[in-house]
C-alpha cells in the first residue's frame, strides 16, 4: 500500500527549560534514546502537563522565545520579513505568475511591507522608549491654583 503524505505545518506553545539529557532521564524517570550522554538540550512541558525532552538542535530549529510581548513581535517581524522575501522573489521572477497576479501581489506586498515598518516601531519603541519633554496630560488635569 502507498501512503500519500501531506504536508502539515503546527504551532504549539510550550515552556522549556534548557538541561542536559541525564538529568532529564532522572527527573522524568525514564531512558531517552537514541542521544548520546550528556547532550544538551530542553525539558518541555506542554499545555496539557505531558513533560519530554528534546535535543538542542531539533528544539532550537522548532521554538523562539516568546515570553514577553516583544518577544512575540519579534517573531511576528522575522516570520513577516520571510513572506516579503518570498514574495518579492515572485514578484521579480518573471514568467512565474500573470500580469493580473503579479499586480495583487504588489499590492498585497506594500500592505506587508507598512506592517513590517509598524512591528518595527512597536519594538523599537518597547525597547527604547521615547521620553516626553512636553507637559503631559497630568499636568492638563490639574486644578487652578494648585501650582
Amino acid at each position: 500500500m502507498e501512503l500519500n503524505f501531506k504536508t502539515y505545518t503546527g504551532t504549539k506553545t510550550i515552556k522549556a527549560v534548557p538541561m542536559e539529557k541525564t538529568e532529564a532521564e532522572k527527573l522524568l524517570g525514564k531512558s531517552i534514546t537514541p542521544v548520546t550522554p550528556g547532550a544538551e538540550g530542553y525539558l518541555v512541558e506542554y499545555p496539557d502537563g505531558y513533560r519530554s525532552w528534546s535535543p538542542a538542535s531539533a528544539f532550537e530549529t522548532a521554538y523562539r522565545v516568546s515570553e514577553t510581548h516583544v518577544d512575540r513581535m519579534k517573531i511576528e517581524l522575522a516570520d513577516l520579513n520571510e513572506r516579503i522575501c518570498k514574495a518579492t522573489r515572485v514578484i521579480n521572477a518573471f514568467g512565474t505568475i500573470s500580469e493580473e497576479e503579479r499586480w495583487y501581489l504588489k499590492k498585497q506586498l506594500e500592505a506587508m511591507q507598512m506592517y513590517a515598518d509598524s512591528l518595527h516601531d512597536r519594538i523599537r519603541h518597547a525597547v527604547e522608549p521615547r521620553v516626553s519633554t512636553e507637559l503631559g496630560c497630568c499636568n492638563a488635569a490639574k486644578m487652578k491654583g494648585d501650582e
